[in-house]
């Protein structure tokens, strides 16, 4: 009798198991996300070491948002974004400052057991400044490096962070680029049921 008990409960277990594990893998729904960055900006941009060059500032930022993913064969999704950021004193050649934000972009991901990365498709991730010194002006973000996450035994929550920096461009509708190196983490709860 015991010896039935610990094979149903064996069977149980692996049942459970995979399921656990063939719903990590679809990825699937609507996630509301919080999460916070912290940048570096080098008017020289960075040399190969990623070390700054030329005036240098610094920002933080809190941002909020919904990120889509589709659940389909090719990994694909969405999301749009609101942020508020500040860039602190001491800054020299920039002035102190608050503004805000929002984005949108299109996105690509892969998952591996309880693990995904998901990277911005190229040419998509676009914004609009909502308040501060460059208030009206659009832009374009480029070079945004892959996030890597890990998903909750249910889905229903989501993890991610920059493990590996790299240099970004910011390209706004007046001409003026800026290039720095953030990193960032969110944190995602699913919206929608199963």
């Amino acid at each position: 009798m015991q010896r039935s008990l610990m094979l149903l409960m064996s069977v149980v277990m692996m049942i459970c198991v995979g399921n656990v594990a063939a719903h990590s893998k679809e990825l699937k729904g609507t996630y509301g996300f919080t999460g916070s960055d912290a940048c570096l900006y080098a008017s020289g941009g960075f040399n190969a070491s990623l070390q700054a060059l030329g005036t240098t500032c610094s920002s933080s930022s809190s941002d909020a948002g919904i990120r889509i993913f589709n659940g389909n064969s090719k990994g694909t999704g969405t999301f749009t974004n609101r942020s508020t950021s500040i860039t602190p004193p001491p800054t020299v050649g920039f002035l102190p400052s608050a503004g805000s934000s929002e984005g949108s972009a299109s996105f690509t991901y892969t998952v591996s057991g309880d693990t995904y990365t998901s990277q911005n498709v190229p040419g998509t991730d676009t914004g609009t400044v909502l308040t501060g010194p460059r208030k009206g002006q659009t832009f374009k973000l480029e070079g945004v490096p892959a996030a890597t996450g890990l998903i909750s035994a249910d889905g229903h929550t989501l993890v991610t962070s920059i493990l590996t920096p790299g240099v970004e461009t910011i390209t706004y509708s007046n001409g003026d680029v800026e290039l720095r190196i953030c990193h960032r983490s969110r944190v995602y709860i699913k919206l929608d049921a199963d």
